[in-house]
């Protein structure tokens, strides 16, 4: 079982043995079965009892429910795990954390993540939040750090961030600064505390200079042993009394011992791998789920290629953070997937004498290190790409994203707001391309994105590896990234841009340039008239004035371009070329002096402080616990993984779930509803609808004035139709969704503007606050000041974590109904 049969793979024909995939999670060793190849490594380590499908109904999962699911697509952190894996050339271990939310199929090949399958992970070892724990009453110093500072209050994001910092201080060899802290937990959100209590649960672990907390000089530990539990802080009072008054400023703080939450001795720990796992010899595999899906883990390109050829629609993954979301948010059904994570050729990443070659299936964060180590190693002037790629990649995404996602993937996706692909363009990488039969060819970047989420390969051909030219003297290459956050967040304008300049009589001229752009288009576009205009051109004040009129024809947005914000992002291809303007002026003697003071600010780059945000309260105790900070009684619970949510609890065998059906018009009248295709999909329990309704179908707070379930008008998007029941959760969705709903569309009100304008208004709504004779005010003229305008506010979208789920169940005959339900 999980292995390829012989006359699928020649490698096997002389091998008698068959390896079933294997994994060890919290030290515990794990068979992975057939036939699970759909569900994602979350899935499989949640789960109790993995049910849905008559091969592997019954099928026996962990039921480690520690790490939650959260947002399901890479982007709050509540599914991270830590994975150690055995590098065979260097004979070490290596901790990554990882997201597991999207595919079970990638527990056979490399760590634990979020969104990825669980047989990739096979030979690997993976440590959850139950395992950090050997009872309540002896936690770790780093969950007992992250109560005692109350790092947590709903808890739903806890186990994640105690994960991430875990992985870090197992993996670090020293201890580790702030700044690699922050960055370590840039990949986990969390909608309650606003992070300082948080941080300051991690910073204990760190080499810190006090002077950021305490305002005073830096104290040895010698002279600090106890820290103040509400921010971390280092204190000198030595005192291991707890009636002890600690002074930092004008506050009282009760110590806490310093020794108690030192993690230092995490980084001397040996790093445990299981024999067995090193002893095993790697070997190709194969394995099914749900539906046909098929999934396969090659160990040679050859035999990569042979599958691609054999199934031209077959997706190659690594981290499967693109082709995981396609599958499960998206609805995309592919039957065969390839893991390409053990092909040496894929993984190559080789510093050469023109140049350097990276392997399409090489994670981010492993050429982000590689790339850290080139720029301290070669001349300065052959570095401006790798620099430029280094700082996009700071902001591509968490640590949990970079750990697991591919060069090649993030490629081949296509996205036309890739942060990569832009520069790729501009630095004039080299695509290396071959096809099952061994024929190879190379392509620029800037030929090779042809449309939307189309490029120029071949059904039987891959992206065999990336070569990044190093840069000539003069030449110049930086990135630019516009998002609605700086950290963690997709782009809505990036760019790359080169520019190659050559000194002539004392003047530099362009003799190259390459300009790219993500954002704009429905792909990276170059910005190719732009960059006919600049070559020959002198670089001074006038040719920039003349090259944003042309770059301003060269990059056009149509006014209903998707994404909106048209204007904007047409202001920022211009902004990004005048920065890059600015910048490689500053680089040049003779023209800096041309640039103006109030300019230069455009050229510095962005630098996050470290957090330095601190709760002070006093301390006056009256009893037990009022007047004192006390530790809230589910903490100890949240940081171990122990506490339980709605999500948590395991259905009875017998248990069904439930799918609603939405609206998928914003103002429409019902005109059918037809569920014959719902009722035969598979697992199909019941639709129910407002006539099944058996008391009033109005619902509401205070008024009942919305529906439960709609019976003649829909009034917006999602709105709730109806409801199906199934044996599984995903068989519930399926079905919900093959509800068959006839519309007739009536005008619709979309924005706030609009309900002005028509005078749609909730009924006995308006509310004025009035204070004193405001029409006397205005009309006195002793006004200092009066301030006319409009504000107008956007929408926020709204991120969730814990998952809106209820449990439900009766006694007595339905006489009795008990509910669980997220808050």
């Amino acid at each position: 079982m999980g292995s390829l049969k012989n006359d699928e793979n020649p490698q096997l024909q002389t091998s008698k043995v068959s390896y079933e995939p294997l994994l060890y999670v919290n030290g515990v060793r794990r068979v992975l079965p057939d036939g699970l190849a759909h569900l994602t490594l979350l899935e499989y380590l949640r789960a109790k009892l993995i049910m849905g499908h008559s091969t592997f109904f019954g099928a026996k999962g962990i039921g480690l429910t520690g790490t939650k699911l959260g947002c399901g697509e890479g982007g709050c952190g509540a599914c991270t795990v830590m994975v150690s894996s055995y590098d065979e050339k260097s004979r070490k271990c290596f901790l990554k954390m990882f997201f597991q939310t999207l595919c079970y199929q990638c527990l056979l090949s490399t760590s634990i993540f979020c969104r990825r399958n669980a047989c990739d992970y096979s030979g690997r070892i993976g440590k959850l939040q139950e395992s950090l724990y050997i009872c309540a009453l002896n936690m770790k110093s780093l969950q007992e750090s992250m109560a005692q500072a109350h790092g947590s209050q709903c808890g739903f994001c806890t186990p994640g961030f105690v994960m991430s910092m875990y992985a870090l201080l197992r993996s670090s060899q020293t201890p580790p600064s702030e700044e690699q802290i922050e960055e370590c937990l840039a990949g986990n959100l969390c909608r309650c505390t606003g992070y300082r209590p948080i941080v300051d649960a991690f910073r204990v672990f760190a080499k810190t200079n006090d002077m950021l907390y305490t305002g005073i000089s830096s104290v040895s530990p010698e002279e600090a042993k106890s820290i103040c539990p509400s921010t971390g802080k280092p204190c000198s009072c030595n005192s291991n009394n707890v009636n002890d008054k600690c002074v930092v400023g004008d506050n009282r703080y009760k110590a806490t011992s310093y020794d108690e939450v030192d993690g230092t001795k995490y980084t001397e720990k040996e790093l445990i791998f299981p024999p067995e796992l090193l002893l095993r010899t790697a070997t190709p595999l194969s394995l099914t789920g749900f539906g046909g899906l098929m999934w396969y883990r090659p160990l040679t390109l050859q035999h990569a290629l042979d599958l691609k050829a054999k199934y031209p629609d077959a997706k190659l993954i690594v981290g499967n953070s693109e082709v995981g979301i396609e599958m499960r948010l998206k609805r995309l059904q592919y039957r065969v997937l390839v893991s390409v994570t053990h092909v040496p050729e894929l993984n190559v990443l080789n510093v050469k004498d023109d140049g350097l070659e990276i392997g399409a299936a090489v994670r981010l964060s492993d050429l982000l290190s590689v790339l850290r180590k080139v720029v301290t190693e070669r001349d300065v002037h052959e570095t401006s790409s790798c620099r430029a790629l280094i700082e996009q990649l700071k902001w591509f995404a968490g640590t949990q994203i970079r750990n697991a996602a591919s060069i090649g993937g993030n490629i081949c996706t296509a996205s036309p707001i890739s942060d990569l692909n832009p520069l790729w363009m501009a630095v004039g990488a080299n695509f290396r391309i071959i096809d099952s039969k061994g024929n190879s060819r190379t392509t620029l970047a800037e030929n090779f994105f042809l449309g939307y989420r189309k490029v120029d390969l071949a059904s039987s051909e891959i992206l065999l590896s990336v070569f990044l030219p190093w840069n000539k003297r003069f030449e110049y290459v930086k990135e630019f990234k516009q998002s609605h956050r700086r950290d963690d967040d997709i782009a809505i304008v990036n760019a790359g841009l080169r520019i190659h300049l050559q000194e002539t009589s004392e003047i530099w001229v362009v003799a190259d340039a390459s300009i790219a752009y993500g954002g704009v288009a429905p792909c990276s576009l170059s910005a190719k008239k732009t960059k006919d205009f600049l070559i020959g051109k002198v670089w001074d004040q006038n040719l920039l004035q003349d090259a944003l009129k042309v770059l301003q024809n060269d990059i056009i947005l149509k006014e209903d371009a998707p994404g909106g914000m048209v204007e904007f992002r047409k202001s920022l291809t211009l902004s990004f070329f005048f920065k890059f303007f600015l910048w490689v002026s500053h680089q040049l003697d003779g023209v800096k002096e041309s640039i103006p003071a109030s300019h230069l600010s455009a050229m510095q780059p962005v630098h996050r402080p470290t957090i330095t945000g601190s709760q002070d309260y006093e301390i006056m105790k009256h009893g037990t616990s009022v007047g004192s900070p006390e530790v809230h009684l589910s903490a100890k619970l949240q940081v171990t993984g122990e506490a339980e949510y709605a999500d948590d609890i395991q259905l009875p065998l017998n248990g069904l779930h439930a799918a609603l059906v939405l609206s998928r018009k914003p103002h429409a009248r019902i005109l059918s509803i037809d569920g014959s295709e719902a009722m035969s999909s598979p697992g199909f329990v019941g639709l129910f609808l407002a006539k099944d309704v058996p008391a009033d179908n109005k619902i509401g707070p205070v008024v009942y004035d919305e529906e439960l379930f709609a019976t003649d008008y829909v009034t917006c998007v999602g709105q709730v139709i109806g409801v199906v029941v199934a044996d599984t959760h995903e068989n519930a969705k399926t079905a919900a969704r093959k509800v068959n709903v006839k519309y007739e569309d009536l005008p619709a009100i979309l924005s706030i503007k609009e309900a002005i304008n028509a005078g749609s208004f909730h009924p006995n709504t308006e509310k004025c606050l009035i204070k004193g004779d405001v029409d006397q005010c205005f009309q006195s003229g002793q006004c200092d000041r009066i301030i006319e305008g409009e504000v107008h506010i956007g929408g926020q979208e709204h991120f969730y974590l814990e998952p809106h789920s209820s449990l439900v169940w009766t006694l007595d005959g339905g006489n009795e109904v008990h509910m669980i339900s997220s808050t």
